[in-house]
């Protein structure tokens, strides 16, 4: 799903719309400008040698003034608490704050969709906690999509799609879900009885 989001896969049927553009051949680098990912493994994203120089790259790369660029990394630090450690190795993060990382270049980049895919799957819980509240804080000003296992990543989305065997088979909030999707309701019991 998240592949066909940012155009590296093309639907076989159906379309998709980002931002009221339709998704193809002419408009996907384009479109992929407003959306940024934060992969799951962190390090395969990692291109610089120090954190606000590995933030600059996405808006090096858009032709963004030097002056903006700045202003914009220091801005996406700051919203995810990682201000102190501008200076640092990437390398030498630990996984959440590396993670933190990730969300700071897509927002560096000026990206309005963020997409997370399966973002905190290797994170502790103290980590994913982090992750959690930052995706929280980003809600008000850009359209989050959380590709997950974990559904307590995704308990408070406004909209939940449940899929099966690659078909949306469901959707709707965490409560309506419970009520109305077999499917749903045991992989949050499941996971209820493991943590």
């Amino acid at each position: 799903m998240a592949k066909l989001i940012i155009g590296l896969l093309e639907a076989k049927k159906g379309k998709i719309q980002i931002l009221g553009q339709e998704l193809n051949e002419e408009s996907v680098y384009e479109l992929r400008s407003h959306v940024g990912i934060v992969f799951q493994n962190p390090d395969n994203q990692l291109v610089a040698t120090i954190v606000e120089e590995d933030v600059a790259f996405g808006p090096e790369n858009l032709g963004v003034p030097p002056q903006e660029i700045r202003k914009r990394v220091d801005d996406a630090l700051e919203k995810v608490g990682m201000s102190e450690y501008k200076r640092h190795a990437p390398h030498l993060l630990s996984g959440g704050q590396k993670q933190r990382l990730s969300i700071a270049r897509t927002l560096s980049k000026g990206s309005k969709i963020v997409l997370f895919d399966e973002a905190t799957s290797a994170l502790d819980n103290k980590s994913q906690e982090y992750i959690k509240k930052t995706i929280d804080n980003l809600v008000k000003d850009h359209t989050i999509v959380i590709v997950a296992h974990r559904l307590s990543t995704i308990i408070d989305a406004d909209i939940i799609f449940v899929v099966d065997n690659g078909k949306v088979v469901s959707s709707g909030t965490h409560n309506e879900l419970l009520k109305t999707s077999d499917i749903y309701k045991n992989l949050y019991e499941t996971e209820s009885l493991n943590s």
